[in-house]
């Protein structure tokens, strides 16, 4: 509606002028066939732009949100998060399957996690984990036999102080997860047998878990939290702080280790209550990070969560929440040369996309998951969308 409107008063600016250059005013029937030409380019133009289309998906409890996707294939996938959601915090899991023609449930009943499912990654059929928060004890690794998901024990699984929070797989089968063990920031490695944790992040600005792990396709491997940190296979390394105040780094993509694109959103210095963020798009050279700014950017006010690499682990796709309009999901597009905005379907409730995944095997498929946004706990509900 905002994108009609502004090309009606650009028509009759244009139409305007024309007047007051002592032009002839074009004839009822022509100025009405023109009028229709440019209303049915405008829109194929907005067409053209709701380049996301809203997936069908089975239905959820109230207060029902999705965190994370993964896919393997193009007609294998999961979403995961939670759902009962209440303002109290109280939650139980969601997890769903993407089997090529639809999304259905996957139960997880039999778990009894008290928790939402934070984080989803697979790369086969039977290569695929999620982690939960369980409020009853430590939190849950789980793994996809093929049909169902099973809990798996791992190192402090049987300390309720332990905390995971997000998971990553190689297509070798091996697999990563970020979390805290024995009261500090550590990452979680599958070997293809076994789980085992690596040192400690040192120097970390706190001891919380990340609240993601990256893979690089040097091998590195990448916590995220208020620190980015590199773990190389035998031992840590800091990567310089985005300057910014307020600022919170969301996701990385680390296409090699001198050359790591970051989203996320920073609130900058006071300003009055409700003040919205503004989006963070740095880049890392390997020496210094630097801004991706400008008039360019889709969008500029709210906050950028995910981003997603192309078939070449280029930057493709990058997710969040547009705060001036969020009447349909907002994303940064990389087209080659530039950022650009491409809209998500909208469906009369607002949108914040949490996570995107490119689709192995097609050639610019991609998930998005998240949900409604502003409408209070037990209103809110999932999305997801599907590009091309």
């Amino acid at each position: 509606m905002r994108r009609r409107s502004f090309l009606g008063g650009v028509a009759a600016t244009a139409a305007a002028s024309a007047t007051g250059l002592g032009l002839a005013s074009p004839s009822t029937a022509a100025q009405n066939a023109r009028n229709a030409q440019a209303t049915q380019a405008a829109q194929a133009t907005q067409a053209a732009q709701v380049a996301w289309k809203l997936s069908p998906a089975p239905a959820a409890a109230p207060g029902s949100r999705l965190l994370s996707v993964s896919a393997a294939k193009a007609d294998l996938a999961w979403a995961v998060g939670e759902q009962g959601l209440l303002a109290d915090g109280t939650t139980g899991p969601l997890a769903l399957r993407w089997n090529g023609s639809g999304w259905a449930h996957t139960d997880v009943a039999h778990l009894k996690l008290n928790g939402a499912l934070r984080s989803v990654s697979g790369s086969s059929a039977t290569a695929a984990w999620a982690v939960g928060d369980n409020k009853d004890g430590a939190d849950r690794l789980l793994r996809w036999d093929g049909s169902t998901w099973r809990q798996t024990a791992y190192p402090g699984s049987s300390d309720p102080a332990t905390t995971l929070t997000w998971v990553a797989t190689e297509y070798d089968g091996t697999a990563w997860a970020s979390g805290q063990h024995e009261g500090a920031p550590k990452l979680l490695r599958f070997d293809g047998r076994r789980w085992t944790w690596t040192p400690p992040i040192p120097d970390a600005t706190t001891q919380s878990a990340p609240w993601r792990v990256c893979l690089s396709p040097s091998g590195s491997v990448y916590a995220v939290g208020w620190d980015v940190s590199r773990w190389d296979g035998t031992r840590w390394t800091r990567v310089p702080a985005i300057p910014g105040i307020r600022l919170s780094v969301a996701d990385v993509l680390p296409a090699a280790d001198d050359d790591i694109w970051a989203v996320g959103s920073a609130f900058g210095v006071g300003g009055p209550p409700g003040k919205p963020p503004g989006v963070v798009l740095a880049h890392f050279d390997g020496t210094e990070w630097a801004y991706e700014d400008g008039d360019g950017l889709p969008f500029k006010i709210g906050a950028l969560s995910c981003i997603a690499g192309d078939g070449e682990g280029r930057p493709g796709i990058i997710g969040g929440w547009d705060f001036w309009d969020d009447s349909s999901a907002h994303y940064y597009h990389w087209d080659g040369t530039a950022w650009t905005g491409q809209r998500g379907e909208a469906d009369g409730a607002d949108a914040y996309v949490r996570d995107v995944t490119r689709i192995p095997g097609t050639a610019d498929g991609a998930w998005s998951v998240g949900h409604t946004y502003n409408t209070g706990a037990q209103n809110t509900h999932f999305r997801i969308e599907r590009y091309a």
